[in-house]
């Protein structure tokens, strides 16, 4: 088994999410580390992970998604079920599971993405309400078809301070949760009572050096706030203080609005002229999540702050370092770092917006990129409020918080700092701004000691192994599907094309229940030698395992082949667009089946030889490549040379000249040509171009490029245009069908069947 010997909280968390299937709530301090740990998780779980936070910005700097985007969640109140009669929620919106289900409408591409999630990351969850974790929690169950687990049998890591930013929750809200809920707090969500997250928290401070500081931080954080920490409070309080602007003070504050007023005046106080530096925003990014002005306006000797690292890696700058404007120009930069004489020169920097998919290949969750925003990674720094400032570390801090900021908050404000030889406090701190929450302070005694730690993960690693493994050969959601799916044919032959393949759909069943039989017997065979757990008895279960996949693999592959082959046969009929879909959709379940039965010897000899297993582990199992080419040949339906040989033919019969061998148009192309004519077509050569420089017909290259669009790396709308994309998608649903003669009958002959077929390829890279 793997050493879970450590008295390092974060490889405890690694091996959780890696080797068990428990909850994980990971937490810590400011600057301990947590967003190092999520980037380096993402990299190396060989789980099928998603990351999703509360908001937009949240979202994009954790680069995941939001909530309400990934789970088509509705803004608002969500219980549980209906409130009590009698109460005060007559007059009030609220969310229920019937109303969010009813109103569900989720294309088959999300659906996929959570059908497929093994894990699921939520980032900054200080600020996750209880109920919309709930909603999480209802929606993945009822996705998953999954009621007996939470999440739907979904792996949920949480990771934040609970200390930082609490939840935001109206009074008329909280009236409606209360009957409910113990807290808004995340943890007290109704999903979580009966499987409650591990607690794990990260210790190391990585941004305060300062004893005397730490000590105080934890005070705070701990509510054991002394008379002696307030009285060290005190001492930094200094009501009327006005920095010098060589000073390099950054205000902290509670709202936007006295932000943007302290920085504009600033700004305004400085002579010259001033520069506007406008983004540029592309495709999909909602401006509720821009994570930079949208117009930035500088003038030399601006006081600013980098919003990210430095992007070279020479560690010129970090996020939340102060610099001030040295040089401007319309299309130039020019800062100095605080503490430094060098004079950097900045480069606009481009967030990204993502959605999850699923590849139609590899089956694997993957990123694709929804839009982009792309800024100078600056901001102006005399002011900026608290909650903006999570992740920042400063060097010289006013903090101005007043008497209305909220409970426990005056440790966030605090905790950005390096040192308290930094701080001035312009306002009084009250007993309110120190006080936590009691909730918090509850829960937070739920974390368990890093010794039990190592031996609940070692516990949890051998049940999550075993079932792991029965997963891996269990069948039967395989056999249901395709009982499903032969039960789905109508009585009258003459109703669809799709009736005629009754018969082979019901073989198909049978085949696979004889297969399901000794799967069944397999996975109480793993059971039994799981219960012996030396080094002897772990050898005795690989051999097995390694035997199972020798065994089945072939015969799960059969299955895959099979229905590809089912799906050459239909694409010959009209109105069969649809069957098709049902077809693929029943091939990648064998598929992902193929993959699970790889992974578990590979997983289990992993954990045998005290070696991480990772994401690159996986890959490394399948050859998608040959399955990708399987599946762009059942889908490119007709193949393009055959009409530009009936093409050819006709021009060279018109023309008088003697007409070519359909050998000699329709030669085989050489390895790679395809990926010839990609170079040209991204160095910005058109259709025409491409094919006079290679010495082939138009239908060639579009047959090439449609192989690129198919696999989402090419954009269908800059090979044929908008205009023409639209027109052949539309007929595609119209018509249902993907054959190309009916869609030409219906579009005319100003579509070529090269056209066609990228449009199709398009259609099919959109999960149509």
């Amino acid at each position: 088994m793997l050493n879970s010997e450590t008295s390092n909280p974060a490889e405890l968390a690694a091996r959780f999410v890696n080797y068990t299937s428990k909850h994980i709530f990971l937490t810590g301090k400011a600057g301990t580390g947590k967003t190092t740990f999520l980037r380096n998780l993402t990299d190396l779980t060989h789980k099928k992970a998603v990351i999703a936070a509360p908001t937009g910005i949240a979202a994009i700097n954790a680069a995941g998604v939001t909530i309400h985007s990934l789970f088509q969640l509705p803004f608002g109140t969500y219980l549980p079920r209906q409130p009590s009669a009698g109460g005060s929620h007559f007059d009030q919106q609220y969310n229920t599971p019937k109303s969010i289900v009813r109103h569900l409408n989720m294309n088959a591409a999300k659906r996929k993405v959570l059908l497929d999630m093994e894990l699921l990351i939520i980032d900054e969850v200080s600020m996750l309400r209880a109920d919309l974790l709930d909603a999480i929690d209802m929606v993945l169950r009822y996705i998953r078809r999954n009621n007996t687990a939470s999440f739907g049998g979904v792996q949920v890591l949480f990771i934040g301070d609970m200390h930082q930013l609490p939840p935001v929750v109206k009074g008329n809200e909280w009236n409606l949760l209360a009957e409910f809920y113990k807290s808004v707090y995340f943890f007290d969500a109704l999903a979580l009572q009966q499987d409650p997250p591990v607690y794990i928290e990260l210790e190391k401070i990585y941004r305060q050096a300062d004893q005397v500081f730490i000590d105080l931080l934890n005070n705070l954080r701990n509510n054991k706030v002394t008379a002696e920490d307030v009285a060290l409070l005190e001492t930094y309080y200094r009501a009327d203080f006005k920095p010098a602007l060589e000073d390099k003070y950054i205000t902290l504050t509670t709202h936007n609005n006295k932000a943007d007023a302290l920085n504009k005046q600033s700004l305004d106080e400085l002579s010259g002229p001033s520069y506007l530096y406008k983004a540029r925003i592309e495709d999909d990014f909602s401006e509720f999540s821009y994570p930079a002005e949208q117009v930035l306006e500088l003038k030399v000797g601006a006081q600013v702050m980098f919003i990210k690292n430095d992007p070279t890696g020479e560690q010129r700058f970090f996020n939340g370092k102060i610099a001030t404007v040295v040089s401007l120009k319309s299309d130039w930069i020019e800062v100095r770092a605080d503490g430094s004489k060098e004079k950097i020169v900045l480069e606009k920097y481009t967030w990204k917006n993502i959605k999850y998919t699923t590849d139609k290949v590899t089956g694997e969750i993957e990123e694709d990129l929804a839009g982009t925003f792309t800024q100078y990674p600056l901001k102006l720094a005399w002011a900026i409020t608290v909650h903006k400032s999570q992740g920042l570390t400063f060097d010289k801090a006013i903090i101005d918080i007043g008497s209305a900021f909220a409970p426990g908050q005056i440790y966030v404000a605090l905790s950005r700092l390096r040192s308290l030889d930094g701080l001035v406090l312009t306002s009084q701190i009250g007993g309110t701004g120190i006080r936590q929450d009691q909730n918090v302070t509850s829960f937070a005694k739920s974390k368990p000691e890093i010794a039990s730690l190592q031996q609940w993960v070692e516990q949890e690693s051998e049940i999550f192994l075993r079932t792991y493994l029965q997963r891996c050969f269990d069948l039967s959601a395989l056999d249901n599907y395709v009982y499903d799916h032969v039960h789905s044919y109508t009585k009258d032959i003459n109703r669809s094309a799709k009736q005629k393949h009754h018969k082979w759909a019901e073989q198909l069943s049978k085949d696979l229940i004889a297969v399901r039989t000794n799967a069944d017997k397999f996975m109480v065979q793993i059971g039994r030698l799981s219960a012996d757990r030396t080094e002897e008895g772990r050898r005795a279960l690989l051999e097995r395992v390694l035997a199972a996949e020798k065994y089945f693999v072939p015969l799960i592959t059969a299955f895959s082949e099979n229905i590809f082959e089912r799906m050459e046969l239909v694409k010959q009929d009209k109105q069969v667009l649809e069957f098709l879909n049902e077809l693929l959709e029943m091939e990648s379940l064998f598929f992902e089946q193929l993959k699970k039965m790889k992974k578990a010897p590979a997983l289990l000899a992993a954990v045998m030889e005290n070696r991480e297993f990772k994401r690159q582990d996986v890959e490394r199992l399948i050859n998608t490549g040959a399955r990708g080419t399987r599946m762009l040949s059942v889908f490119a339906m007709e193949d393009t040379h055959d009409f530009t040989v009936k093409k050819a033919g006709k021009a060279g019969r018109t023309g008088g000249k003697p007409k070519k061998s359909a050998k000699a148009i329709d030669k085989e192309p050489k390895a790679d040509t395809k990926a010839l004519s990609l170079e040209l077509h991204k160095a910005g050569k058109t259709l025409t171009e491409i094919a006079a420089e290679r010495k082939m017909v138009i239908g060639t290259i579009e047959g090439h490029l449609a192989h690129y669009v198919a696999k989402q790396e090419i954009s269908a709308k800059d090979v044929i245009g908008s205009r023409k994309l639209d027109q052949i998608l539309a007929a595609i649903k119209e018509l249902k069908t993907l054959q190309m003669n009916p869609i030409r009958e219906r579009l005319g002959r100003d579509y070529s069947f090269g056209e066609i077929k990228i449009g199709v390829a398009a259609h099919l890279a959109e999960g149509g």
